[in-house]
């Protein structure tokens, strides 16, 4: 297994390549997972845990959320992950330890972070998971500069249909092209949701082939109600609609409430990324080019120009204090957001 710490883009690995090199052998001891496709981080997770021998996987993997209880009444920190990740492995060559939340390190925890990442030890492997990371802070520019990274961008349309395709092949099962169709545009290309949306039509059909009516009698309308229109409720400060968005996302899906949280956190980072490259006097091409945001291009520019940058900062302030209430069972998650998407929609701070 390779202990090379090549420095990297964000840009540089996706699942498939990472899939690839790990079936090889070729195992980082440092990754940096980040995208919004919360499927496919997972699955890439799962290919490294079975990279460890299945009789001791129980001693040599870990995940670990920074800031959550770590199960003997003390919080986990920057140097458990790191006392975690110097333990030789248990009957074992390597073992992988996944940190999440890792934006929440403290800032007297850098530097002991930063000696880590210069010399990680050549029998574990570290993987850093995020949505979308903030690159101004030190810790994340410490980790892209020595972490090998993996992203995991939402599929596009026509990838989503050919992925679907191949997810019911393996289960025996097909699509009628129509259908495969109105069910990308109800649910979106999320994998998570497409999956579990792909999974109760073929059992529903059986040994036939899904068809558009049955597609359009048992899938949510989901798509109107997607995370874009609740963030757009929440800027236009329209309180009641964003409640109400927020109920039937949660009643087409009770346990994506961590991934709407995500969504929306990726889009207020893109908007504060856009603030400051526009303060900056850089070309809004160029922000659309950073941001991602071309398909929504003109709706993502009104709301740069109309949204104060400390609005922007709070809102991301109460997401990462309501992703870590939700995480710590402070409160039922449903309640959590409602109570967020209020707070939201608040006349602005300035």
């Amino acid at each position: 297994m390779s202990s090379r710490r090549p420095k990297k883009t964000l840009d540089s690995l996706d699942y498939d390549k990472l899939r690839r090199q790990v079936k090889e052998g070729r195992i980082d001891p440092l990754y940096l997972f980040v995208g919004e496709e919360q499927y496919l981080q997972e699955r890439a997770l799962r290919t490294l845990y079975e990279s460890v021998d299945e009789s001791s996987r129980v001693f040599n993997v870990a995940a670990l959320t920074i800031g959550s209880d770590n199960g003997s009444g003390s919080r986990v920190t920057a140097a458990t992950v790191v006392d975690i990740a110097n333990q030789w492995p248990m009957m074992a060559a390597r073992r992988v330890v996944v940190v999440r939340d890792f934006d929440k390190i403290k800032e007297d925890e850098y530097e002991l972070v930063l000696n880590y990442l210069k010399q990680p030890s050549p029998t574990s492997t570290v993987v850093f998971q995020a949505v979308a990371p903030d690159q101004r802070r030190k810790v994340t520019q410490a980790l892209i500069k020595s972490c090998t990274v993996v992203s995991f961008d939402l599929l596009s349309e026509e990838r989503a249909k050919k992925w679907a395709e191949g997810f019911l092949k393996l289960q025996g099962a097909s699509i009628e092209p129509r259908a495969l169709e109105r069910l990308i545009s109800l649910v979106g290309t999320p994998l998570a949701r497409l999956s579990n949306e792909l999974a109760k039509l073929a059992t529903y059909a059986g040994e036939g082939v899904i068809s558009d009516e049955a597609v359009r009698e048992l899938v949510p309308r989901a798509r109107e109600h997607t995370s874009w229109e609740l963030w757009e409720a929440i800027l236009e400060r329209d309180q009641k609609r964003s409640i109400k968005l927020i109920n039937r996302l949660l009643d087409d899906d009770p346990t994506a409430h961590l991934m709407i949280l995500g969504a929306i956190a990726g889009l207020y980072r893109r908007m504060l990324t856009g603030k400051e490259m526009m303060s900056r006097g850089t070309s809004f091409q160029e922000v659309l080019k950073v941001t991602g945001q071309y398909q929504r291009a003109n709706a993502f520019r009104n709301r740069l120009n109309r949204t104060p940058r400390a609005d922007i900062v709070h809102g991301l302030h109460r997401i990462a204090e309501v992703d870590n209430a939700i995480k710590n069972a402070e409160g039922t998650p449903r309640l959590q957001m409602e109570n967020l998407v209020v707070e939201l929609t608040l006349p602005s701070r300035v």
